[in-house]
């Protein structure tokens, strides 16, 4: 098979998988984060898989990496929720362990506007695109913005990454 053809049947998959992704009711902008993994991971491969063995191996790559960003969200969302909220602090406070409480003090160290767009995110559910909107800014400041916030929250919270 062709290099350009071999290219165009991935472009042509991610197209598929993006789709089929908000098909199953994936936001869209998870979607495309997912793909772009996906497409990611399949070109930094050392080989080449075959056109009838491309297909399955990018959609289980999806599927996988669609839940562990899930399950990130989920969890940041849960953590979040008890931190960020104010009526639940004075009760989740007392009963945080060790590593919650780093937790809480990163957060509470964040900017209001920060925690807002934090939980614009995670517990409002509002795309990037509305958050810029309300922010006033592009949607790439924010992309970058929400990723120097999860890098500043786990290293707070003790994790190298």
């Amino acid at each position: 098979m062709k290099l350009d053809g071999y290219e165009t049947l991935l472009k042509d998959i991610s197209v598929e998988l993006r789709r089929y992704l908000i098909s199953k009711g994936v936001n869209k902008d998870m979607a495309e984060d997912v793909v772009q993994d996906v497409f990611v991971k399949v070109l930094e491969m050392d080989l080449i898989l075959p056109p009838d063995k491309i297909r399955p191996y990018m959609y289980k790559i999806a599927r996988t990496r669609y839940i562990d960003l899930y399950r990130r969200d989920a969890h940041l969302k849960e953590i979040l929720q008890l931190y960020l909220i104010p009526e639940k602090k004075a009760v989740d406070i007392s009963d945080a362990k060790n590593a919650s409480k780093k937790l809480q003090h990163t957060l509470n160290k964040l900017s209001s506007e920060d925690q807002d767009i934090l939980k614009m995110k995670y517990i409002d559910n509002h795309s990037i695109d509305q958050i810029a909107m309300k922010q006033k800014t592009t949607p790439a400041a924010i992309k970058m913005r929400l990723y120097r916030l999860r890098k500043r929250i786990r290293k707070g919270f003790g994790d190298s990454k």
